[in-house]
């Protein structure tokens, strides 16, 4: 018996069980297929940039509304469903993977230096800027044309559907503050000297402009640079040497420092001297059996012996005992005079070594003049200065010739788009937030309203 002689037969000029759905996955893999194959064929002769990304992405999803509002078919049902934006979705997070995983905009011997033969292909590619070339624009303008299909798709703008009209805003809002941000944002290092002269302009690291210098369009001068440093401490480095390269890109063995062990167990008070065991990376083993703060070789009645003169630590050493392969060591070191504890020679080895005086905070005092119009501000570490529409990140600082003085390093940066992005995040929340917790009331209202009525007439 056949199997399918209890089931009907299709209508004539019905379509078939999943014809549609197999539609929309052809057209779906024909659309982000071609946009990426394209794109890596036309950049290379198109190079990366922020103009290209921005251009290309609004011509592209220019064109791509039109075509589907003008083509017969299910193009804009297409573009405007779940399985083609979890598809886009999906080829973005990959570029972001490999955006990642690549290091982007580095000089191209730097590539080669990185990953050997395959740096040639990654540049021949353009994989050194993902982010700006083609293939990632034109998923963009896929993404762009998916947004507004959906939103034609279901106009007009009415109380039971606002919600996602105002997502959708919100989220063409962030995309064109992206947008502006590629095209417009400037960001460069102003190096002020304290007491100095003023600075009227910035030179450009990074944007459509780099290498240019840009105006502020006001003076900005540092009166003020306070530097408040950390206490001296002392530590045991674990040093290692490595092979690297030098500025000349020759070979070089360059001793790095792995990790370190400091001297006190409560920072600078140094109350408690660390005396544990450690396990160094490889799994050799050292501790300190006495500390020393201010070493000297005292008389004692069964000798001349270690000790020290006071609990100040002006003149520290440590007995450092390591072992290694099974054998035990024993030295003295003073942090004055370093000395190398080889753990595994050439390539390691302790030293015991005073902590650099790390910069705890920096803070630079600014005046901003602009046409007679004078602001004075502070900037510092995680805490910026934000004045007549740029930014200032206190960034880097150094010695600036003179006695007590410095010159302090600010991050100027003047990014136009980033007011958009956030107003288009706020849309979006007010959006999901509204579907979620007015919409279902709104068609709870209509629902209930249209029984009544329904009872209404059936009464009558």
């Amino acid at each position: 018996m056949n199997s399918n002689a209890s089931s009907p037969p299709p209508a004539a000029g019905a379509p078939a069980a999943g014809s549609a759905t197999d539609l929309e996955v052809r057209v779906t893999a024909i659309l982000v297929t071609a946009a990426v194959l394209l794109g890596m064929v036309l950049q290379v002769f198109i190079p990366p940039g922020p103009v290209t990304l921005v251009a290309a992405s609004v011509l592209a999803g220019a064109v791509l509304i039109v075509v589907s509002l003008l083509a017969p078919g299910r193009l804009r049902a297409t573009l405007s469903g779940f399985r083609f934006t979890s598809t886009l979705l999906v080829v973005l997070a990959v570029m972001a993977i490999g955006g990642t995983l690549i290091l982007q905009g580095k000089p191209p011997e730097e590539y080669a230096t990185r990953y050997g033969g395959f740096g040639a292909i990654i540049v021949a590619l353009r994989l050194d800027d993902i982010f700006h070339g083609l293939p990632f624009a034109l998923v963009m303008a896929l993404f762009v044309a998916a947004v507004i299909s959906s939103a034609t798709l279901r106009w007009p703008v009415k109380a039971r559907n606002a919600g996602f009209f105002i997502a959708h805003v919100g989220l063409l809002t962030s995309l064109v503050g992206a947008g502006a941000s590629t095209l417009l944002a400037r960001r460069g290092m102003i190096w002020l000297p304290e007491g100095g002269d003023s600075a009227s302009a910035v030179m450009v690291e990074k944007g459509p402009t780099a290498g240019q210098p840009a105006p502020l369009g006001f003076d900005i001068r540092l009166d003020k640079f306070d530097l408040d440093r950390y206490a001296s401490e002392y530590r045991i480095g674990f040093y290692v040497a490595e092979p690297g390269r030098d500025e000349q890109g020759r070979e070089v063995m360059a001793t790095r420092l792995k990790t370190s062990f400091d001297a006190c167990a409560d920072g600078a008070r140094c109350q408690k001297p660390d005396t544990s065991k450690h396990v160094l990376p490889g799994g050799d083993t050292f501790r300190v059996k006495a500390w020393y703060p201010d070493y000297a070789r005292v008389a004692r009645p069964t000798g001349i012996e270690h000790g020290t003169l006071s609990n100040q630590w002006r003149n520290p050493a440590a007995l450092v005992e390591w072992t290694v392969n099974g054998q035990t060591r024993e030295e003295l070191v003073l942090a004055s005079r370093p000395q190398w504890l080889l753990v595994q020679p050439p390539r390691s080895a302790l030293l015991f070594e005073k902590r650099e005086e790390e910069a705890k905070a920096y803070t630079s005092h600014v005046t901003v003049t602009r046409n007679g119009e004078t602001r004075t501000g502070i900037a510092t570490v995680n805490a910026p200065l934000t004045v007549f529409g740029w930014t200032f990140y206190q960034n880097s600082y150094q010695p600036a010739g003179g006695p007590g003085h410095m010159m302090s390093g600010l991050e100027a940066v003047h990014d136009p788009g980033v007011p958009w992005v956030f107003t288009g995040f706020f849309l979006i929340s007010v959006g999901v937030a509204y579907m979620f917790y007015v919409e279902p009331r709104l068609k709870a209202r209509k629902s209930a309203a249209a029984a009544a009525a329904s009872t209404t007439a059936r009464a009558a």
